[in-house]
């Protein structure tokens, strides 16, 4: 019985269609990006310290983009996720991954305030009944679909602009010049903290700044799904109901090096630092800063410093003291756009990142006969399985709901997990990647340096609870 890995199968690098077809993840990304760091933690810090800790903000989304630029390149060379490839290197990684996933996304919290958004929204019922129908909206969506990853990809490219226009207006009604200049000031304060800050509070914020966690190794199988690169030859996950299934491969593949095909190499990359530089990074950061800016312009002369998931409904009141019931119907929506393509975001990535660990681990590897038994099961219907079990699981938690303290130790699990992965992905590019593929000096300095960050910081929390 094999207890290894299959090897790269070869096949041929295709070129990348037209960049419009190309992007798309970088908006997959910005939606967990415009979650809970930038509706939660963030406005939280910046109305209770000032827009001076905003470099920190900056730091934490710039470090995501390598990473996920990272997670990328290794996806696109070899079409296989990082769940596996780490495998390779040890073995333990396939369940330790499957732990930290069930650990880090199990939560609610975004349910509880989706159903508190709408029912400010509404005026009527109560949150668990209005966080039960988001929770059925996203089995309805995710069934209608026929690619799971393009009808995602499709509705966020829709419900993305939509909240960032109404940021926009919101913004435009209440920011003065002179909040722009906080703001301005504060991206620039670099390594300024704020004294008697609370650090796991801090922490969690960079962490979220960006998505955090395991959502941005998902990157791999986000760009496995589009296709993109090598992904091309794996096969996507497919509604059983609604499509023609495809068949999946649970092997990587690798490329010749030649002229053509490093031709073809660059432009993928180039069209990874357009999707994740201009949609994730630069989108990304503004749409944290104006957020964390109208709590800051709204609240503070207020003395109102917002906690957990009053943060939307806090703001939402004093938007409509000053512009009457657009104003606090506007926010109520924007707050729920975001929120909702978070909780849809994050559904899909767990499931997603369950599915692969024990589909190709039932195929293959070291644990094939633990998991054999689950062998006969196609990663279409493990996905959507999951998709339903994780919604279910989450009606039952909601009553615990999710405040503030549960999503920071969220996001200090989120960093102990990326002081883990990234000296993983460093090794992974700059060694089993053939030399014309692995990335540049700077790049590494600056995974280097996020490694530095997230394993300081894993490591301050540790000492500060257990001592």
């Amino acid at each position: 019985m094999r207890d290894t890995y299959h090897e790269f199968e070869i096949n041929t690098l295709h070129a990348p269609p037209h960049w419009s077809s190309a992007l798309g993840v970088g908006v997959l990304v910005m939606g967990l990006a415009i979650g809970t760091g930038e509706l939660i933690l963030w406005p939280h810090l910046v109305t209770k310290y000032g827009p001076q800790v905003l470099w920190a903000a900056v730091m934490g989304i710039t470090f995501q983009y390598f990473i996920n630029q990272e997670v990328a390149r290794h996806a696109l060379a070899t079409g296989e996720s990082f769940f596996t490839s780490s495998s390779r290197v040890f073995k333990w990684f396939a369940p330790f991954w499957l732990l930290s996933a069930v650990s880090l996304y199990i939560w609610p919290g975004w349910a509880s305030a989706i159903g508190t958004i709408l029912k400010e929204l509404f005026g009527f019922g109560n949150y668990i009944g209005w966080a039960i129908a988001s929770l059925a909206l996203v089995l309805v969506l995710t069934f209608s679909g026929k690619v799971a990853y393009h009808f995602l990809e499709k509705s966020l490219k829709i419900i993305i602009p939509v909240f960032f226009a109404l940021l926009l207006i919101n913004s435009f009604l209440t920011l003065s010049p002179a909040d722009f200049m906080a703001a301005f000031k504060g991206i620039i304060n670099f390594g300024y903290i704020p004294q008697g800050i609370n650090m796991s509070v801090f922490i969690g914020a960079i962490v979220f700044a960006g998505a955090g966690g395991l959502l941005n190794v998902c990157v791999s199988l986000w760009y496995r799904d589009k296709q993109a690169g090598m992904g091309r030859y794996v096969g996507r996950i497919i509604n059983p109901i609604t499509g023609n299934v495809e068949a999946v491969s649970f092997k990587g593949y690798a490329f010749h090096i030649d002229k053509e095909s490093l031709a073809n190499w660059k432009k993928w990359m180039m069209f990874i630092k357009i999707d994740q530089g201009i949609i994730f990074w630069l989108l990304g950061l503004v749409t944290l800063v104006l957020l964390s800016l109208n709590a800051y312009a709204v609240l503070t002369p207020l003395g109102i410093v917002p906690e957990g998931l009053s943060v939307a409904v806090s703001q939402a009141h004093i938007f409509g003291q000053r512009w009457g019931v657009f104003g606090f119907n506007s926010f109520l929506v924007m707050s729920f756009l975001m929120l909702f393509s978070v909780m849809w975001t994050i559904i899909d990535a767990f499931s997603r990142i369950v599915s692969d660990i024990l589909y190709v681990n039932s195929h293959t590897g070291p644990f094939k006969k633990y998991l054999g038994g689950i062998s006969n099961i196609s990663i279409n219907q493990l996905y959507y399985g999951l998709v339903v079990i994780i919604v279910l699981a989450s009606a039952c938690l909601l009553p615990l709901r999710q405040p503030l303290v549960l999503l920071t130790i969220s996001a200090v699990l989120g960093a102990v997990v990326m002081a883990i992965y990234v000296p993983v992905l460093i090794y992974l590019n700059n060694v089993k990647l053939p030399k014309q593929l692995r990335p540049n000096w700077f790049t590494n300095m600056m995974m280097s340096a996020a490694f530095l960050f997230y394993f300081s910081s894993s490591v301050a929390i540790a000492i500060y609870y257990l001592f």
